[in-house]
């Protein structure tokens, strides 16, 4: 009667999913290079192994590098990976493996062959039943990553100690009582587990801000979504302006799903940047693109198609004023807590001095301020990079100086000559002013030791290590 069922459950869901795996497998496919499924040799009734199928949330090969074990942040998850682990997606082509009778739909979870060699010989009675895709352990020990203690080196072994034995014990107990009955109410406790699992209050609360943040984006993208309809119908309200609002519900759907493939949830608000508005950019238009593509499927043809670009543009320009001004806010608060930077001099207009003086600008906890450049380039002289003027050339160092009030000098060895160098750090010298070498990419790269020398102090060699 069990094996019935199964077959018949699992014919059943694999007709009905198989819209959603079909998604899953192309998200996989465009997220990451390798196989759609991951296979993995698992232990079955009485001792028999067979080949568990599941969606592949890891890198390819992620078993050779390391741990047979997922650890807590586990580096090889993919993007899309951890998607379908948190939700239990990575699961579904399990059904397969019911279909195939080699598993069940409720048992014990099938173990690696290289923990079951340390199963005692009354632990091995859990190999008396057909393993399961749902059992006691998958309801109870939902969370196991959180099992683990943070800094674990030896997960394996921490597995095998402590997490092992309570998974067996729970195992034992079900396949001593089993029963038909029972197994209906283990599935639907099953599916309600990972229903609940999936909204983790502590996890939720821990990431608050992200969360209002999303809000927020919601709330943008529906206000972008009516402006551009506004837009396109030349400001006259349609004449049914129910007919809007299926596209709108496919926006509201997708657009937070891409937005957290693409990080934008992820970022450090103090820190957005060039590549940060790239990937709302791309979140903006994919998204944009699958909820044309629903409509158009879902016989709206007439719905007009210029609303998704006007609406892709606007979107990027409100989420990102929205981002950029929340970076403006919290460097805000930093600068208050930390007034007074000390106005600094770049020496050098080119790539290097203006990676330092972005570095300078955009980090809210350095203590200097950039106050201008000094480059021997003509071209350059009255230029603004970032904001910051170019004063002049060697020549105007001194009085640029003096003028104002500069505490530190930072010389840019990629965008000057030997002699000019040796010229500035005269200058500084005789002005008993601070100064910092900023030796160039290449030498830190390719160099085994290079020198840096400050003012009072003797040369310091320094090593790179390989």
């Amino acid at each position: 009667m069990k094996r019935v069922v199964d077959f018949v459950l699992s014919l059943l869901g694999l007709m009905f999913l198989s819209p959603l795996m079909a998604v899953v497998a192309i998200s996989i496919r465009l997220d990451s290079a390798g196989p759609i499924f991951f296979r993995q040799r698992r232990i079955g009734l009485r001792g028999k192994p067979f080949e568990i199928y599941k969606f592949r949330t890891m890198v390819d090969g992620a078993y050779k590098m390391g741990s047979r074990l997922t650890t807590k942040r586990d580096p090889r998850v993919t993007r899309i990976g951890q998607v379908l682990r948190w939700f239990k997606i990575d699961e579904l082509p399990q059904l397969f493996n019911v279909l195939k009778g080699e598993m069940s739909l409720i048992g014990p979870r099938p173990e690696d062959p290289y923990f079951v060699q340390f199963y005692t010989p009354a632990q091995r009675e859990v190999l008396s039943t057909p393993p399961g895709i749902v059992g006691p352990s998958q309801i109870l020990g939902r969370d196991e990553l959180e099992s683990y203690p943070e800094g674990l080196k030896d997960t394996e072994r921490y597995y095998i100690d402590h997490i092992l034995p309570e998974k067996l014990d729970r195992d034992l107990t079900y396949v001593r009582s089993a029963s038909f009955v029972g197994d209906l109410r283990l599935l639907v406790q099953g599916v309600w587990a990972t229903v609940r699992g999936a909204v983790k209050t502590r996890y939720l609360w821990r990431r608050r801000k992200r969360i209002a943040l999303m809000v927020a984006d919601l709330a943008l993208c529906a206000l972008s979504y009516w402006i551009s309809v506004l837009i396109r119908y030349e400001g006259d309200w349609p004449d049914d302006p129910s007919f809007a609002l299926p596209p709108l519900l496919m926006i509201l759907l997708t657009r937070p799903i891409v937005l957290i493939y693409f990080g934008a949830y992820q970022g450090i608000p103090a820190y957005f940047g060039m590549a940060d508005v790239t990937a709302l950019c791309k979140a903006a238009v994919l998204s944009g693109v699958i909820a044309a593509g629903f409509t158009f499927l879902l016989g709206l043809q007439h719905f007009p198609r210029s609303v998704f670009a006007i609406d892709c543009a606007l979107v990027c320009f409100l989420i990102g004023g929205l981002r950029y001004g929340l970076r403006m806010w919290v460097r805000r608060g930093v600068e208050q807590r930390r007034p007074g930077k000390q106005r600094a001099l770049i020496v050098g207009a080119g790539s290097g001095g203006e990676l330092i003086s972005r570095m300078l600008l955009e980090d809210p906890l350095s203590p200097y301020r950039p106050i201008g450049f000094v480059d021997e380039s003509p071209e350059r002289w009255g230029s603004l990079i970032h904001g910051v003027r170019v004063l002049g050339g060697i020549a105007e160092l001194p009085l640029a100086l003096s003028a104002n009030g500069v505490k530190a000098v930072f010389v840019c060895l990629s965008d000057l000559e030997a002699a000019v160098v040796q010229d500035v750090m005269s200058v500084c010298e005789h002005a008993s002013v601070d100064y910092r070498v900023v030796p160039t990419l290449t030498d830190l790269l390719n160099t085994d030791v290079f020198t840096v020398e400050r003012p009072g102090y003797a040369p310091q060699r320094m090593a790179v290590r390989n």
